[in-house]
């Protein structure tokens, strides 16, 4: 019993472990274009 307990808390935390990087890596992409096309900065 303790076993599946841990088993399926395992697998919830791997599951919300990539979403989370998955979120952290879709805004990084956001950001990056973002600071691309900001007019107030100075693109060399």
């Amino acid at each position: 019993m303790d076993l599946i307990i841990f088993i399926v808390g395992f697998i919830i935390f791997v599951i919300y472990l990539i979403a989370f990087l998955t979120v952290i890596y879709r805004q990084n992409k956001i950001q990056d274009k973002e600071l691309e096309n900001d007019p107030e900065l100075n693109n060399k």
